[in-house]
């Protein structure tokens, strides 16, 4: 068995650059989030400072959570950066406020969640007809019809079934069958 007689010195791994990218792209994101946070009056209920797979840059996520006072955050946020805010009006009672812009190459998105009677308040929806024009386009609404009867009265009478040996007669010899 041979044993190496000089010292060994270790040597260093490569320096991969790329880490080095990655990590200043989340540095950029995480010093505008904490920019953005500090220009408003209404704080953020979360901050996410996120990167989709395989995406070379972070951007960030601002949820200023329910209510009027966060789509009032929302709005402010939109100004500071020079977004348009957008409202989605899919989901029933609520309405999600959102705006999307990109601010020193980082890709800043905000939401608010917000009932519909303040979302109207701070960003009417544009193909909101009038209230006289609203009440002539209303469409009355029928309830629909049961297929079946939830009323025990309403079930027809029920048939009774006699077997058919019962209703078939036998033939007779006069008919040619013989026995």
């Amino acid at each position: 068995m041979e044993q190496s007689t000089q010292p060994t010195a270790p040597t260093a791994p490569p320096k991969d650059t790329s880490q080095d990218a990655i990590r200043a792209s989340y540095q950029r994101a995480r010093t505008l989030a904490d920019r953005l946070i500090g220009l408003g009056q209404v704080i953020p209920t979360a901050v996410e400072i996120y990167r989709y797979l395989g995406a070379d840059d972070f951007s960030v996520r601002l949820h200023f959570g329910t209510g009027l006072d966060s789509g009032r955050g929302l709005l402010a946020l939109a100004a500071r950066i020079d977004a348009e805010p957008a409202r989605d009006d899919q989901r029933g009672d609520v309405v999600w406020v959102e705006t999307e812009g990109t601010v020193d190459g980082v890709q800043v998105i905000a939401r608010a969640l917000l009932n519909t009677a303040d979302a109207d308040l701070l960003l009417p929806r544009s193909d909101t007809p009038p209230a006289a024009e609203a009440a002539e386009t209303a469409v009355e609404v029928t309830q629909p019809i049961p297929a079946v009867s939830t009323n025990p009265g309403g079930v027809p009478a029920i048939t009774p079934v006699a077997p058919l040996s019962a209703v078939h007669t036998p033939a007779s010899p006069a008919q040619g069958v013989s026995e």
